[in-house]
């Protein structure tokens, strides 16, 4: 853990991002600190493996904020309370995680790392159903909390222009304070799993959690009705697919995933609620074919893209020809990134705004 002397530092609140995609934000934003004069102070759950070898940035690990309460309270009093205690004065305050925090100063910058989108879903979801209760509150209760702590002045990041759009849309945001910053994707070539890709048929590979919205049965009922050979891949434990053709990998560390990527078919990508779709830009960056929900998450993640067809998520039969089409070992030019901004920009922005 670096050493912070300096009672004036920027202060930025991450407590709740611990695991899948969230954490990964956390690691690209400690990754991406500028190291220079600015000092920073990084408030991470106990459980988070996480470091950072530069002078200028403390890693600070905060017990008992677990949980919608202990979060709430350690959000409106108990961080502030903290750099009181220990005689810091924020010279701009970041939350990794949706929410603001509150600070007793009130012209203190505040920015806002957004990457939810379940308030901005047209899906409806039942309270009543467990597997849908979370997703309820994301959707129609947890606006209250990002609301709490946001106003006018309030700097808003996303990761895509829809999210922006729905974030004008829901909480009525002065459009100029939403930025647009596309998350880091970087390819490990140096690995060679212990994995086997069957050579008679097309393999396919989708990379995600077993959430139902990732809609992995859309999958399973199509390669069903393939009469060709078709795997599909799926870094999911046993489950209940009802498809003899699908292969369980269990989860895979980042750098199997990605050779996967240069050795599967295409990557199937049927989830139907998305922040970024992380998978889509980084098989799009090895020329891999990719099928994908037809949905403006995919659309805009893959833009520019020759390799990327999209398919209606709910339906099977547009998913089997599709599957269908595909040629065994084609490959397509990689996408470019160099003109999206990234973590660099989105630093220029916080210093240019502090």
């Amino acid at each position: 853990m670096a050493s912070v002397c300096s009672n004036n530092a920027v202060i930025v609140n991450a407590t709740a991002l611990d695991s899948s995609g969230a954490l990964s934000i956390l690691r690209q934003f400690a990754a991406n600190i500028p190291a220079d004069g600015t000092k920073w102070i990084v408030f991470v759950s106990p459980i988070v493996n996480i470091s950072c070898d530069k002078t200028n940035v403390r890693i600070e690990k905060i017990e008992g904020v677990k949980g919608l309460v202990k979060r709430f309270v350690w959000d409106a009093h108990g961080l502030n309370k903290w750099i009181k205690a220990h005689d810091i004065t924020p010279s701009a305050c970041i939350s990794l995680q949706n929410t603001g925090f509150r600070t007793g100063d009130k012209s203190t910058k505040h920015f806002i790392y957004f990457h939810n989108p379940l308030p901005f879903t047209e899906h409806r979801w039942n309270p009543f159903k467990r597997q849908e209760r979370s997703l309820w509150f994301y959707k129609y209760v947890y606006p209250l909390f990002v609301k709490l702590f946001l106003n006018n002045q309030t700097r808003v990041y996303v990761q895509l222009d829809y999210i922006k759009q729905g974030f004008i849309d829901r909480f009525h945001h002065t459009p100029n304070e939403i930025k647009v910053f596309t998350p880091d994707v970087q390819l490990n070539t140096s690995l060679k799993p212990d994995i086997t890709l069957a050579s008679d048929s097309i393999n396919l590979f989708y990379p995600a959690t077993p959430l139902f919205y990732k809609n992995h049965r859309v999958i399973a009922e199509a390669v069903n009705r393939c009469p060709s050979k078709v795997k599909f891949h799926t870094t999911l434990s046993e489950c209940n697919l009802n498809c003899s053709n699908t292969v369980h990998l269990g989860l895979l560390q980042p750098a199997e995933v990605q050779w996967m990527y240069r050795h599967c078919d295409a990557l199937v990508f049927p989830s139907y609620i998305e922040t970024f779709g992380l998978p889509l830009i980084e098989a799009a960056m090895t020329g891999m074919p990719i099928l994908a929900a037809d949905l403006p998450y995919a659309r805009e993640v893959l833009a520019g893209y020759e390799g990327a067809r999209f398919i209606p998520y709910n339906k099977p039969d547009s998913w089997k020809e599709a599957i269908l089409s595909l040629e065994k070992g084609k490959r397509y030019t990689p996408i470019d990134l160099s003109s999206r901004p990234g973590w660099k920009d989105l630093f220029h922005d916080i210093i240019n705004n502090i």
